[in-house]
């Protein structure tokens, strides 16, 4: 008996699955820095200070270049600082994003900065860990969360871009303070360790039947978040005081343990006339992050 063998050839290049990726940038452009200067010159003082950037909870680094500085000269190009950066970024298993300042140098008075940024985007895009090259627009700059004195602010802040379907953050410090965004790592590293969880979330409308809470000023923002196989709850008290919150669900979000993201712990919810119903106490500019599994539907 003859049996035969066939061999299936697939043409082109085999599609691996993407891996889930949510960016959580922080803003640096070098040991010392003060934005929108870039300084490199101590390397040791980098690296130590990129892998302080990992080990905190980010996953991505945003730096930024002026094209005053990066072409001084029609043509002339001032890049390697940058290059250098970049390098000891992705060393560290880090993403980046380069930002270009669009102030235009001497010689381009009346010019447009689309060759530069293209230039720079093919140029700085050779190594795999830079993510993309954008020039600097209003849009882009409200997207970022500065960090002052009060850390609690923007981890509040943080939530609520979340809240609203943002699947890309970052963190800038006003006086260029690394140690500043740091301890932000314990709270940015919820989503940066589970990519797979926030990447697909959405808002979803409806679900909250009422909220109520202590105090005056706005009440507490409760916002749901969905995806095939999870359901988020991120309330948000942006008050300046504590509130202690009264939030009436929908019957059809479960009543089931719900965990707390940020702590670990578990949180019941008691059956309530119109469904669900959850108390919680908030801090001063507080939030709190609940997650539970479900089917896939």
């Amino acid at each position: 008996m003859l049996v035969a063998l066939g061999i299936l050839l697939v043409q082109g290049p085999v599609q691996m699955p993407v891996e889930p990726f949510v960016e959580v940038g922080v803003w640096y452009g070098g040991h010392g820095a003060m934005p929108p200067a870039t300084a490199t010159a101590d390397v040791n003082a980098l690296r130590l200070d990129v892998e302080a950037i990992r080990r905190a909870g980010f996953n991505t680094v945003v730096t930024w270049v002026r094209w005053s500085e990066a072409e001084p000269k029609k043509g002339i190009y001032a890049l390697a600082a940058t290059e250098r950066l970049i390098a000891a970024i992705a060393l560290a298993d880090l993403k980046v994003v380069v930002v270009v300042y669009p102030d235009r140098p001497e010689w381009a008075a009346g010019s447009s900065v689309a060759p530069f940024l293209e230039y720079a985007s093919r140029r700085l895009s050779i190594n795999p860990a830079v993510l993309r090259v954008v020039a600097e627009t209003p849009e882009l700059a409200e997207t970022r969360i500065e960090v002052g004195a009060s850390a609690p602010a923007a981890r509040l802040a943080m939530w609520a871009a979340v809240a609203s379907g943002a699947r890309t953050l970052s963190f800038i410090s006003s006086d260029g303070a690394l140690p500043r965004l740091l301890p932000l790592g314990e709270t940015v590293g919820v989503i940066t360790r589970n990519p797979a969880l926030f990447a697909p979330l959405r808002p979803r409308t409806g679900g909250v039947v009422s909220v109520s809470s202590t105090g005056g000023g706005a009440p507490v923002d409760v916002k749901l978040l969905e995806s095939t196989d999870a359901i988020m709850i991120i309330g948000l008290n942006h008050a300046p005081g504590p509130r202690t919150a009264t939030i009436t669900f929908e019957p059809e979000i479960p009543e089931a343990i719900w965990q707390n993201l940020e702590t670990g712990t578990s949180v019941n919810f008691v059956m309530g006339r119109s469904g669900p119903v959850l108390e919680h106490t908030f801090a001063p500019r507080d939030a709190l992050v609940l997650m539970i599994r479900k089917r896939l539907r």
